[in-house]
């Protein structure tokens, strides 16, 4: 077999499963595409977008507005996405109205004082990649024409306090895995300022949260004082996964994710859950099931994350087996 791409757990994982689970697998379009053949039948695997779910629930899950729009319809906590159009495709889908206007009604109606509190995003995206928070009108022209050079769309929402975040991989009414996301922060030790305690804990890595402590570099913690240094909580950009053992939350958490997979008619999926003013939100819901840096970290005493991660695909190879 040809060497496998590297930068993929999922290839790594469903390559071992094939031995394990006896059935044959093929890997084309550079490891993109997974053929999953067994008992002459033959399954897909497209990037992380599994044959599991529907082709309308998986499009409604990947847009961040329409989630919104459905769960809210109904009376499901989601956090709100308002869609904009790209200029190029405005006047063909819209008319030539434009959307500036717009976009200045939405981001002034979620105005504090003299700040904006709104962040803007792909309306696709994932990851937490080209995610902006927007808190005055340079951000916002800034993020707007950055995103509208990359994106034939993207969304506005408002900026909420989100007290915890926690992400549930979801499977046929069941959660294979919850953990909540803890922000990347530093403790106090008296003495040493921002700068010096986040290089000296995150090394390298660190460089790129110093750019969120604009004006508070030189401060200095009082010993055992902790602080957050990124306002965003993907494990992709430093946050750190805590698998969540309390059960009490796990039930309530588990009918939370319940109620929102009936609605979106979804089975297999990677739900996003924010605690807000002590409520449960829906963040986001992805039908691709990336947990590829979940399963790079490091394990705990309790837990080996990787194990974990083949579990989730074990079960998902056996699902689509079935069916």
């Amino acid at each position: 077999m040809e060497e496998l791409n590297n930068k993929r757990m999922l290839v790594k994982i469903l390559d071992e499963l094939s031995s394990e689970m006896n059935f044959e697998i093929q890997f084309l379009s550079e490891d993109w595409i997974t053929m999953i053949r067994c008992n002459q039948k033959v399954h897909y695997i497209y990037g992380y977008e599994w044959g599991i779910n529907s082709s309308t629930s998986q499009l409604i899950a990947k847009d961040k507005e329409a989630a919104y729009e459905v769960l809210s319809m109904n009376h499901i906590n989601a956090m709100e996405h308002k869609l904009f159009f790209n200029y190029h495709w405005q006047s063909k889908y819209t008319g030539k109205k434009g959307c500036w206007a717009e976009i200045m009604r939405y981001v002034q109606a979620h105005q504090s004082e003299n700040d904006y509190r709104i962040v803007c995003k792909p309306n696709r995206g994932t990851g937490g990649n080209d995610i902006y928070r927007i808190t005055n009108q340079w951000d916002l022209e800034y993020a707007v024409q950055k995103m509208f050079s990359k994106y034939r769309d993207l969304c506005l929402c408002p900026y909420y306090e989100i007290e915890n975040e926690y992400r549930a991989i979801f499977l046929n009414g069941e959660i294979l895995l919850l953990y909540s996301k803890e922000r990347p922060y530093v403790t106090g030790n008296g003495k040493d300022n921002l700068v010096t305690l986040v290089l000296d804990k995150y090394k390298e890595k660190g460089v790129s949260f110093l750019t969120n402590l604009d004006g508070e570099l030189d401060t200095v913690l009082e010993e055992g004082e902790q602080k957050n240094i990124s306002w965003k909580h993907n494990l992709g950009k430093g946050a750190k996964a805590v698998i969540v053992k309390d059960d009490d939350l796990r039930n309530r958490l588990n009918e939370f994710v319940n109620k929102v997979a009936d609605v979106l008619d979804i089975t297999f999926a990677s739900i996003d859950v924010a605690v807000i003013g002590g409520e449960f939100y829906i963040m986001e819901v992805n039908s691709g099931i990336m947990i590829e840096s979940f399963a790079r970290q490091q394990p705990d005493t309790d837990y080996n994350y990787y194990e974990l991660t083949k579990d989730i695909y074990r079960k998902a190879v056996s699902y689509l087996l079935q069916h």
